[in-house]
């Protein structure tokens, strides 16, 4: 059974999320209300992991357990929570309550923070020329399996969406070396 309540919070925050990181151009007062918004989600979702538990699809629905696992991942300045969230999700993952590729976004949010190769490449980050690069992967001749196994699109087919949902992101230029 769903929680109304908690899906329409979850969604409200996952709106505030995307909200102050589509601000172009960004000042320092744009920067301090992302970080207040990013902030009180933490806050928040901590109450929620202890409430309730992963907010999986029983507890939320597919897409309230998508906004869930959007918020954690955003939690860059609070990395307890992320591994905590991240325990939590493979826990629902392994119960047909989550989707496995909520975790392989997690995972690979986790190792960009410890400055390891990502696991299942969904990170990217801009190069000097302002184009999206794929971060390091480990062993990317195996990521397509990898992310085959996470329920992700093969790597070309992911980068073809991100060009299509984000024109203006430009190209994205593969680079596969460790």
């Amino acid at each position: 059974m769903t929680h109304p309540e908690l899906v329409a919070e979850l969604e409200r925050r996952a709106g505030q999320d995307q909200q102050v990181r589509r601000v172009a151009d960004k000042t320092q007062q744009d920067i301090d209300r992302w970080m207040a918004v990013d902030a009180d989600n933490q806050r928040w979702m901590w109450g929620v992991l202890r409430e309730h538990g992963w907010p999986g699809h029983a507890l939320v629905g597919e897409e309230g357990a998508a906004h869930a696992a959007l918020i954690v991942q955003h939690a860059d300045r609070d990395r307890a929570l992320q591994l905590f969230g991240l325990g939590l999700l493979i826990e629902a993952v392994d119960a047909d309550d989550a989707d496995p590729s909520h975790a392989a976004y997690l995972i690979d949010r986790i190792h960009m923070h410890r400055g390891v190769p990502t696991r299942y490449g969904t990170q990217y980050a801009r190069n000097r020329q302002g184009e999206l690069e794929l971060l390091a992967v480990e062993d990317p001749e195996a990521l397509d399996a990898r992310r085959a196994g996470m329920g992700l699109p093969p790597l070309d087919e992911f980068e073809r969406q991100l060009r299509e949902l984000h024109p203006a992101l430009g190209d994205v230029k593969e680079e596969l070396q460790l």
